[in-house]
Parts: C-alpha cells; structure tokens; sequence
C-alpha cells in the first residue's frame, strides 16, 4: 500500500488523539517510566545544549533562514512551506499545551521548560524544521548524508528532553505526531495546488 499525505493526515490525527487520550488517562506512566531510566546513562551536559536546537528561537530563525534559501535556489513554494511548516507548527504545538494544562516533570527556565508539558514543542519543531528540509531533500534526491543529519537531529532534540527530565516521552510522541501531521497536510496543499 502506498501512503499518500492524505493518508498521514488522518493516520497522524488518530494516533494524536488516542496519545492523548492515554495521556489524560495516566495509561503512559510505565512507558514514561522505562523510556527516562534507559535514557539516564546519557550525559544531560551534553543534551543541554543540543536541545536549544529546538527551541522556538532557533526554530524560527532557521525557518526563516530557511525561507531565504529556498528562494535563493528558485523554490518559493519550499520556501514558504518551510516557514509557515516551521513556525506554523511550534504556534498550533503551544495552543494544545494550553488545551491539554498537563504538568511537565520538571520546571526549569534555562531548558525553555516553562509552559506545559503535552505535546513538547522541542519535538514538534524540530521534526517540522529539520524533518521537512530531510523529507524535501530526499524527494529532491540530494545527500543523503544530509539527510541522515537532520533525522538523527531530530531524534536528539527530541529525546533530549526526555534525558533533561523536562518532558514525559508522550509528550515528545504527541510533538511528533503533530509535526508529522502538518508535514503531510502541507504535502496534500502542495499536491492538490500543483495538479
């Protein structure tokens, strides 16, 4: 079966919803639980600075560096796609922690973790920014060197919020999920504009 963007809309909405779901239920305390002690062993000095390459300042500023590129390159569809994917992502991530009010492990200003926990917006930005230049890059058939960067980028931010103990792994899965679905739903507008 092949997937079309359509499909990750809705796939990537349902599983969002019963995330969350089984977040509001407390059903992901164990996973929550196993995830943060395997990750431990990892050196949080380190992880301290990788995370500030998702935060919503380096997010932004790179979406919008990321805008001037495309455009340099002669792709203003990319170009825009990658802002507002960006931007547009981490806004939609900081209106459902609102929703949700769901306490995050640990409060600490100088990790960015003030506001609340579910979905994270490290994990929703990073996979928007850096998961979309891979995604773009791929289909565009360039380096995949590159591309193994910016996914295992990714990976890093967003786990490194786990091993910070300012986030539960639901959260970065919910981040996840709703990077995901904006990705695909900005693929659907592309294709449908361009057919």
């Amino acid at each position: 079966m092949k997937w079309t963007p359509q499909m990750v809309v809705i796939t990537g909405t349902v599983a969002y919803v019963i995330v969350s779901v089984f977040v509001v239920l407390g059903a992901v305390d164990p996973m929550n639980t196993f995830v943060y002690e395997w990750l431990q062993p990892l050196p949080d000095r380190v992880f301290a600075y990788v995370t500030e390459l998702g935060s919503a300042q380096v997010i932004v500023g790179l979406s919008i560096l990321g805008l001037l590129f495309w455009y340099w390159r002669g792709d203003g569809i990319e170009a825009w796609r990658l802002a507002l994917v960006g931007i547009g992502t981490l806004l939609f991530t900081q209106v459902l922690k609102l929703v949700y009010g769901i306490d995050r492990p640990l409060i600490d200003a100088s990790l960015d973790a003030t506001t609340y926990s579910f979905p994270s917006g490290h994990a929703s930005g990073s996979l928007a920014l850096y998961g979309l230049t891979a995604y773009v890059l791929y289909r565009k058939k360039q380096s995949k060197v590159v591309i193994f960067i910016l996914l295992c980028l990714v990976l890093a931010v967003s786990l490194s919020r786990v091993i910070l103990n300012v986030h539960y792994f639901s959260d970065v899965l919910g981040g996840w999920l709703v990077a995901l679905t904006m990705i695909a739903l900005s693929e659907w507008i592309i294709r449908r504009k361009t057919i």
